[in-house]
């Protein structure tokens, strides 16, 4: 394990396969981990962030190897509610919350994404997106679509009860913890579950993509 990145907005992943395609949503203030992962991928590292938060902090970054789409990562396609954030120096928007203003920002789901940029397989996603990462990652496990490595942040006080439930499909489904701190999860999916599903990705992903 390493941590690639700072303390700050840095994640812990197993090193032991190359990383060549990485998906990242949820810029929020500080990219440290794209920037220090960019450096060794064989493709761009593709970010995602609809947020005024996390373009702000791209319109001062340096994209060299990255791709950034100002577009949010869900588990559908479309115009989707966010409530506005609760302390805006802070400046998460986050799932919709009851009594927070709500705004709308374009969404697009992970099986599109890889379609649209000629992925059938990722080595690495890193979610860190305020109480959506239990749907993707839903859509993930029933959609087959084969991820090597997930590193997520869990919201748990966004969406009570569902953090347990998710570890056990996840472990089912093939992953195992590698790393935790506080609530960012690192998980690792078994190879031979990883071939298997790359293996028939290209056929399953086009038909999921429309």
């Amino acid at each position: 394990m390493q941590l690639v990145g700072n303390e700050s907005s840095g994640w812990f992943i197993n090193t032991g396969h190359p990383t060549e395609v990485a998906y990242c949503a949820g810029v929020g203030l500080g990219i440290s981990f794209e920037l220090e992962l960019a450096r060794t991928t064989k493709e761009p590292v593709l970010l995602f962030d609809p947020s005024p938060t996390g373009c702000a902090t791209i319109a001062k970054s340096d994209l060299r190897n990255m791709h950034f789409f100002p577009i949010g990562l869900a588990a559908e396609t479309g115009a989707i509610e966010f409530s506005v954030p609760k302390d805006f120096e802070e400046g998460s928007y986050s799932v919709p919350q009851e009594g927070i203003d709500k705004v709308q920002f374009p969404c697009v789901k992970l099986s599109t994404i890889m379609s649209d940029n000629g992925h059938t397989s990722i080595d690495l996603l890193k979610m860190d997106i305020e109480g959506f990462e239990y749907e993707v990652i839903d859509q993930v496990l029933s959609e087959q679509i084969p991820v090597r490595q997930i590193c997520v942040e869990f919201h748990p006080w966004l969406k009570p009860r569902q953090t347990a439930r998710m570890i056990t499909r996840m472990r089912k489904a093939g992953y195992k913890i590698v790393h935790k701190r506080r609530g960012d999860y690192t998980f690792l999916l078994d190879d031979s579950r990883y071939r298997q599903l790359s293996s028939s990705s290209t056929k399953r992903l086009s038909t999921l993509a429309n």
